[in-house]
């Protein structure tokens, strides 16, 4: 980090801690909390969103450090090392998660952006004895059956949670017993979401005209593209990614059998960056859902982080990230220790399944100062509440429904759907 982006990281955190008082809790534990991150920050497709991830998790750190310097706190929360696991492939993150456990030592590991990595990541930590893993934008429905050993949480909703949006936004455009055609990635991502759609538009009365899957990295999906398209249906739902999607448009745009505008898509696709990718006369009347931010002073979180890393890429998801690391920190505090089981014991007693004063990003301080003193409480974060359950999945998730017109995502937060 140069001097410059460490000044404006220091005067953001402190413009966080002026908001409060900074007399001593009853009683503070003293434990240093390590926390690393593994991201995507290069590579195709994902780099936008691992490097924002990865920004945002370390201005969480500096955040909560900087409040437990005001609030009187001893210990510590640092971030220690910051890995690239390049597009997110599993393998890649299962040596930067291994680096970070047993070289580093972390206590926390932030990430990862895709679910296939983070399920890589949870491997890891669940052999280890005092690591645990908070993945920040993975929401296949695997990791909440994931034998983890209750080492990997998430700050972001599943895609049974999704599933239900995607159902609700296409019976409001077509009908409940419209015929969906289903095309996926074939990865825990794209194979989670598209059987849990599945099941849900089934449930309601929809139809299934056909299913098919791809494999990411291919040459060419004409073979896809001509088994789509021989579909009865109405609408597409399509769960993929922009590398392997900027191919298999053209394909299916040379059938002449596919409308860009019968089509609906998830987060994946609720950028700028993937419509560029894509290209946007592919791109243009797509229609989608995603989760999105469902927390407490989320404008104003986004000027303190503007302020902090002004190069950040920006994405619909950095919050996630700031709100991971946030909680691993109260969550060390809480715990007193630095073994699995009274970290995971500190994740949900600084998540709010115990109840306690709800706190928002800009009241850390009086937030630390609580959890020193021994006290549950509840951070209401930039991405949303948490409530982790036993799985380590939050409750509850807000979506939004985006289409694409000239090149540009519409958002409208009317149609917006909440659980």
């Amino acid at each position: 980090m140069n001097k410059k982006r460490g000044a404006l990281v220091a005067s953001a955190a402190l413009a966080i801690t002026a908001l409060f008082t900074s007399s001593l809790p009853a009683s503070a534990a003293a434990v240093d909390i390590r926390v690393g991150t593994v991201q995507p920050m290069t590579g195709a497709g994902f780099a936008a969103y691992g490097t924002g991830l990865a920004n945002a998790a370390k201005f969480g750190v500096t955040s909560v450090a900087t409040a437990m310097t005001a609030a009187g706190v001893a210990g510590s929360c640092k971030m220690i090392a910051q890995e690239d696991s390049v597009s997110d492939a599993p393998s890649v993150a299962t040596e930067a998660a291994t680096k970070l456990v047993k070289s580093d030592k972390v206590n926390f590991i932030v990430g990862s952006l895709t679910s296939g990595a983070s399920l890589a990541i949870g491997a890891v930590t669940a052999a280890s004895t005092g690591t645990l893993a908070i993945a920040s934008a993975a929401s296949s429905p695997a990791l909440t059956t994931f034998k983890d050993n209750d080492t990997l949480f998430r700050t972001y909703p599943s895609d049974l949670l999704q599933a239900q949006a995607l159902v609700k936004a296409i019976s409001t455009a077509y009908s409940p017993t419209a015929w969906v055609t289903v095309g996926a990635i074939n990865n825990s991502f794209g194979t989670g979401l598209a059987n849990a759609f599945k099941k849900a538009w089934l449930a309601q009365g929809g139809h299934i005209g056909g299913t098919v899957l791809w494999n990411g990295g291919a040459a060419s999906y004409d073979s896809e593209a001509a088994a789509l398209v021989k579909t009865k249906r109405d609408a597409f739902v399509f769960i993929d990614y922009p590398d392997s999607f900027a191919k298999l448009a053209p394909a299916l745009t040379r059938t002449k059998k596919w409308k860009a505008s019968t089509t609906f898509m998830t987060e994946a696709f609720n950028d700028d960056s993937a419509v560029k990718t894509v290209g946007a006369s592919f791109m243009n009347g797509i229609r989608g859902t995603s989760a999105k931010t469902n927390g407490t002073s989320a404008a104003a979180w986004s000027t303190a982080f503007k302020a902090a890393y002004p190069k950040n890429p920006g994405t619909f998801v950095d919050g996630s990230g700031f709100d991971a690391a946030v909680l691993a920190c109260l969550a060390g505090i809480s715990a007193g220790a630095t073994t699995a089981k009274a970290l995971a014991k500190g994740l949900r007693n600084v998540g709010g399944i115990n109840g306690g004063t709800a706190y928002a990003w800009n009241e850390l301080t009086a937030a630390v100062k609580d959890v020193a003193a021994g006290k549950p409480i509840t951070y209401n974060g930039v991405w949303g509440y948490t409530k982790f359950d036993k799985a380590g999945d939050p409750a509850g998730g807000a979506f939004e429904v985006w289409s694409i017109k000239d090149g540009v995502i519409i958002h409208d937060d009317k149609l917006d759907v909440k659980f």
